[in-house]
């Protein structure tokens, strides 16, 4: 356990409760404006891409452990992707109705867009093989011990988000919870990109 424990920082960080700030000010602000329902490609899920993306073009920066980040930057994509039901929120909606789409099954070749979702996750966990995503992990982790606070808020997140989606049927509490969970992947992309930088230039 002491091995592990070394790569692991229980300090608190102010992100953290910003993260779960931001997640209680949009269950204020519903309740407050009296929003009891997020349709799909609302605000809220248009503003939650701006997270995802700022956190992909920060791992695109990265100049040091690029597998890494650049594994990083193919999730964030994937769950980019995710977001716009990979293209259904842009091509797939209702003539009568901007919130509701159509399901890939109401095309003849629908269900491609489910074997390239599986081809592109094959391919990101295929490039994290070959370059032994394992190695930069161990690398950056001795250099910055992970945030276990943001862990937690990040599965405490999943969590609500999760509750909101299968049992609850909040779309509040489920976007709320997803858009504050971008946020603090961001916070996270962040803080080992901004980090990781600094050491290098040290280093040189």
């Amino acid at each position: 356990m002491e091995k592990i424990f070394k790569f692991i920082d229980f300090k608190y960080f102010k992100n953290t409760m910003i993260t779960l700030g931001i997640f209680l000010i949009c269950l204020l602000l519903s309740w407050i404006f009296n929003i009891d329902y997020i349709p799909e490609n609302s605000l809220l899920e248009n503003i939650q891409l701006i997270a995802l993306v700022a956190g992909f073009i920060l791992c695109l920066k990265a100049k040091n452990h690029k597998v890494l980040f650049r594994f990083g930057a193919m999730a964030i994509f994937l769950m980019f992707m995710r977001e716009l039901s990979y293209g259904r929120c842009i091509f797939c909606q209702m003539p009568d109705n901007p919130y509701m789409f159509y399901p890939w099954s109401h095309y003849k070749y629908g269900w491609l867009a489910h074997v390239i979702v599986g081809i592109y996750i094959a391919g990101a966990f295929l490039y994290a093989i070959i370059n032994k995503i394992w190695i930069d992990i161990k690398n950056v982790f001795e250099q910055v011990r992970f945030p276990f606070l943001d862990l937690i808020v990040m599965a405490f997140l999943t969590v609500m988000q999760l509750l909101g989606e299968k049992t609850l049927d909040s779309t509040v509490l489920e976007e709320s919870a997803e858009f504050s969970l971008y946020c603090a992947i961001f916070a996270l992309v962040y803080y080992y990109y901004k980090r990781t930088s600094v050491l290098k230039c040290e280093k040189e």
